[in-house]
């Protein structure tokens, strides 16, 4: 809320000494502006399409040149009605200690902003909520993990997690067999595969 307030109140700063720049610049300079702002704005609009911030945030190149041309016309009309008003030294000065306010305030943001991969880094380390024990499946259930293994299997290149699965998948197996043996043979006797379904095979469903 604080930084908001503090941003409205430079705009309306802004928005008074950019009037005054443009009452006091002859207009000689003034077209020469508007021609520099426009060359601006124009190469803004070209180079944008091959920003990585462009492509991120889905700004067309048409907006990109027309905000870099804004903030052109509103610095240099802002510089300009300051001069005006307080004279060179000063309005250097403001410009300077402006500037680094600016900078401070960026870098505190970014020292506020989550890390890229915090989030990814938190959930490797958390451990993953634990699995519900194979003989509390239902036999459906059941099948649909065996599946489902296999696939994870097939994308997984962490060997822990490997091993994991193989042990699990091992355990959905015996689970299977335990319950239904002879669906189990069946299933094996027509060619078992390792993302098969064994549940056509089956005649227990709880």
């Amino acid at each position: 809320m604080r930084a908001r307030t503090a941003w409205s109140a430079a705009a309306l700063v802004a928005g008074v000494f950019a009037t005054l720049g443009v009452r006091t610049t002859p207009p000689g300079e003034l077209v020469g502006l508007a021609v520099l702002g426009l060359a601006v704005g124009i190469l803004v609009a070209a180079l944008a399409p091959h920003t990585a911030r462009a492509a991120r945030t889905r700004i067309t190149a048409l907006r990109a040149g027309a905000l870099a041309a804004a903030i052109f016309f509103a610095l240099c009309f802002t510089v300009s009605g300051m001069l005006a008003a307080f004279g060179g030294w000063v309005t250097a000065s403001l410009v300077v200690v402006c500037a680094v306010a600016a900078l401070a305030a960026g870098l505190r943001r970014r020292a506020h902003r989550p890390a890229a991969g915090t989030a990814d880094a938190v959930a490797a380390v958390t451990p993953p909520p634990p699995a519900r024990p194979v003989a509390a499946l239902s036999t459906d259930e059941l099948c649909t993990a065996w599946r489902r293994s296999y696939f994870q299997l097939l994308v997984s290149r962490d060997a822990q997690g490997r091993r994991r699965l193989v042990q699990r998948r091992q355990e959905y197996l015996d689970e299977i067999e335990r319950r239904d043996r002879s669906g189990f043979l069946r299933w094996l006797a027509d060619g078992a595969r390792a993302g098969g379904d064994p549940g056509p095979y089956l005649t227990t469903r709880r």
